[in-house]
Parts: C-alpha cells; structure tokens; sequence
C-alpha cells in the first residue's frame, strides 16, 4: 500500500496538521470536521437569531402602526384585516417555535 502525501506547502496540510509532526492521523481529521461542523452550526444558529429578531421587530412595529389612532384609515384596516392577521400569526409562530426549540435544547432533550 503506498502512502499519501501532500505537495509541498499545501495549506490544507498545514490545517489538517493539528500537532505539527507532519503526520496526519484519522483523529486530526476527525477533529478537523467536528471542527467545521461546530462553525456550521454555530453560523446557522446565527441565521436563526436574525430571523427571529427581523420577525419580532415586524411584529411590533405593525402593531404600533395598527394601533395609533388616525394613522391607518379604518377602511382600509377592514380590507388588510385578514392579510394582517395571517402575517402577526405566522411571524409569531417563528418566534414561539424559535423559543421552544431553544428552551427543548437547553433542558438537553435535543440533540
């Protein structure tokens, strides 16, 4: 069986390289993937932050909107009831998910 190796200077080398002794173990590239699978996940918990913020600042805005008198004229709040009423629902629905998820994994029933 013939042995592996990398071109001289290859940057992946360098990284995969955890201990520096120019040898790369199935423990290093175990270390490695774990390693970007924690970033992934950290990078997608992120996203979920943000979402979730955009939808409470939405949330509250148009009901401050909704709620000054004069602002919206009632019969046009006849007309965009329903529409209202589904977009609050649906964004208050990603908030409410969002916080579930996070209180189910922080009492370590997910995973």
């Amino acid at each position: 069986m013939t042995q592996k190796t990398f071109e001289k200077g290859s940057k992946i080398a360098e990284e995969l390289d955890i201990n520096g002794d120019h040898l790369i173990t199935d423990q290093e590239l175990r270390m490695k993937e774990r390693l970007v699978r924690l970033e992934n996940n950290d990078k997608k918990e992120d996203q979920q932050r943000y979402m979730v913020w955009a939808s409470m600042i939405t949330v509250t805005s148009l009901i401050i909107v909704v709620l000054i008198p004069g602002l919206i004229p009632i019969e046009r709040l006849d007309h965009i009831g329903p529409i209202l009423s589904t977009f609050l629902i649906s964004n208050m629905g990603i908030i409410g998910t969002f916080i579930a998820s996070s209180i189910w994994r922080k009492n370590g029933n997910g995973t």
